[in-house]
């Protein structure tokens, strides 16, 4: 009897802590879709505020999977540089706070911002190719 009395305890114990967890991890965060752009750099603070859409690259200087992505966001920002914003972020000392901030804990990571500060869509540690990276701007553009 304790000792079905103890798994019992355990297991409402464990049940309760997923569901804390599944509500702390469900809850809206900023700078993930359908909620608010984070504007914790003067780039990213300039550029949605400017009433056009945004994207956010944030790459890494050893990532090989960036360099190929690199080489297609230059491709795609000289085709809507005047329609959307482009704010480029690689990894540094310096912008360390800006990727924690944004929970960004793979590269590449790429985030399109609509005209009124809303993320619509984001992609953690995804390579997205020209024809995917152009869906995701006429979104937001």
């Amino acid at each position: 009897m304790k000792k079905a009395l103890a798994t019992i305890l355990v297991l409402a114990a464990l049940a309760s802590s997923l569901a804390a967890a599944a509500l702390v991890f469900s809850a809206p965060r900023p700078g993930f879709p359908g909620n608010e752009a984070i504007l914790d750099h003067p780039q990213l603070n300039a550029s949605v505020s400017s009433g056009k859409g945004t994207v956010v690259y944030f790459s890494a200087p050893d990532c090989p999977t960036c360099m190929l992505q690199d080489r297609d966001m230059d491709a795609v920002y000289s085709e809507y540089a005047q329609h959307v914003n482009f704010v480029y972020l690689k990894h540094s000392q310096e912008l360390a706070r800006v990727f924690e901030e944004w929970s960004v804990i793979k590269v590449p990571t790429s985030v399109f911002i609509d005209k009124d500060g809303i993320v619509v869509s984001r992609y953690d540690g995804t390579y997205l190719d020209i024809e995917e990276i152009r869906k995701e701007i006429e979104r937001i553009k």
